[in-house]
């Protein structure tokens, strides 16, 4: 059997359709968050959180695996609801800002945002709970009623930042090495 070369197992993601509503949904066990904080420390919170998230996910100088529960259940749902998937982002990619206690919004780097970018101009609401040692998050994306101007960035958009919805995503499109 002839081996295969890694390119012919990379295929991209397909291209998302427009103008159609997105539903993300994930749960997460606290406990594993909890786990994995123990035995990996900055290992695993400094790979799948952006430095803001662990800003607000620390209460009394240590790291609120709740916290860090929703906010990872927020990361699955947005990857769930944009299909994101098979790009091969870093976690850090999506960053998950609180506005409320059981709401946010998402804010997109590198090939996250412009994949997400590709399937037009969205307003994207964040919500989570828990319950007991359970989080969960769900991302409900809405074609925006206004899409701005050609390729779905609204007016006034730089053609390096693209913002989804009015303060409800941001997505940055920035370089990756």
């Amino acid at each position: 059997m002839p081996s295969a070369h890694l390119a012919d197992l990379v295929h991209e993601a397909p291209s998302l359709p427009r103008a159609a509503l997105r539903i993300g949904i994930d749960l997460v066990h606290v406990g594993a968050v909890e786990r994995s904080l123990s035995d990996f420390g900055a290992r695993f919170s400094d790979r799948l959180f952006a430095p803001g998230e662990l800003r607000d996910s620390t209460v009394a100088g240590r790291l609120d695996a709740r916290r860090l529960a929703l906010r990872f259940a927020a990361k699955e749902a947005t990857i769930k609801a944009f299909d994101l998937g098979a790009i091969g982002l870093g976690w850090s990619q999506i960053e998950v800002i609180a506005d409320a206690p059981a709401a946010g919004r998402v804010r997109l780097h590198g090939r996250a945002a412009a994949a997400a970018a590709g399937a037009g101009s969205y307003e994207i609401a964040v919500s989570w709970s828990h319950d007991g040692d359970v989080a969960c998050a769900i991302v409900v994306a809405v074609p925006a009623a206004d899409a701005g101007t050609a390729g779905g960035a609204p007016a006034g958009a730089s053609r390096d930042e693209l913002r989804y919805g009015v303060g409800a995503a941001d997505i940055y499109n920035e370089e990756q090495n």
